[in-house]
């Protein structure tokens, strides 16, 4: 049976790194790439894998990669701290790396978002078992894809994620990673942020959430999900207004401070007899 090492990337997720641990134990080798956490993480991951690997920065691709550079089994498998590998997923992968047809292998997620699955939510599969040899590298600030030597297969049964548990993670992450997508955009040069880009961009994503995929079906939970999007999706344009903007918004606050004040200066100079 070919070696598989399981890397899972975490920062600050003591409170639920344990069960994803715990189900990545049927891997010859468990690695956590711990990116500069300040809880207990370290602490609670120790005991239950195989080594800790610390590192820093802003780039999932790098993490993937130190991750991929320190495992010592002939096959990958990428895990979040906030997914979980259910028994029959298991033996799909040991089955799938024993007689290999393809060199990587999506993965279904069956998401659990606000604590309810949403039966409408696209299918999302992720590209997470890698053979080692045939993995080039990850690359991508944020939405990071590998580069494969090879041709990639399905897995049929779902990891479990257990995604934004509550309002207050929903909003931290949006605030995270709606800088990182605005500064890539920026990078690439898009164009000027009119006003009417804010309701397209807006519309756009009511159609494909509320029309197109349907989760107005889902409840309360659906529902939540479609104006979260539409707002996740406004916030990252508007951060791009904010980069593109000139004069900046600091330097025009500055602007407005030393006119204010040249004012007061004259106004002084007036009353001096």
């Amino acid at each position: 049976m070919p070696t598989l090492s399981i890397i899972i990337l975490a920062k600050n997720v003591a409170d639920e790194i344990v069960p994803a641990l715990k189900t990545a134990r049927f891997a010859d080798e468990v690695l956590v790439v711990d990116t500069g956490s300040t809880d207990d993480t370290i602490q609670v991951a120790r005991p239950l894998c195989d080594k800790i690997i610390k590192t820093s920065g802003h780039s999932f691709a790098a993490w993937r990669n130190e991750g991929a550079a320190a495992a010592t089994g002939e096959w990958l498998l990428y895990l979040d701290s906030d997914e979980r590998i259910s028994p029959k997923l298991a033996l799909e992968i040991q089955k799938a790396i024993s007689d290999p047809k393809h060199m990587a292998f999506t993965i279904p997620r069956f998401e659990v978002l606000l604590g309810k699955r949403l039966d409408h939510w696209s299918d999302t599969r992720v590209l997470r078992l890698i053979k080692k040899s045939s993995l080039i590298k990850w690359t991508g600030k944020l939405h990071e894809q590998p580069t494969i030597d090879g041709t990639v297969g399905m897995i049929r049964n779902q990891l479990v994620h257990l995604t934004h548990k509550n309002i207050d993670e929903k909003v931290l992450n949006t605030l995270n990673w709606s800088r990182l997508e605005a500064e890539m955009l920026f990078k690439a040069n898009h164009p000027p942020m009119k006003a009417w880009r804010f309701y397209r961009i807006i519309l756009t994503e009511f159609f494909i959430r509320f029309i197109k995929q349907g989760l107005w079906r889902d409840g309360a939970e659906g529902n939540i999900e479609i104006i979260y999007q539409m707002f996740s999706r406004f916030l990252t344009y508007v951060r791009l207004w904010e980069m593109q903007r000139q004069p900046t918004l600091k330097e025009t606050y500055k602007a407005v401070d030393r006119k204010i004040l040249q004012e007061w200066q004259e106004q002084t100079l007036i009353k001096q007899p």
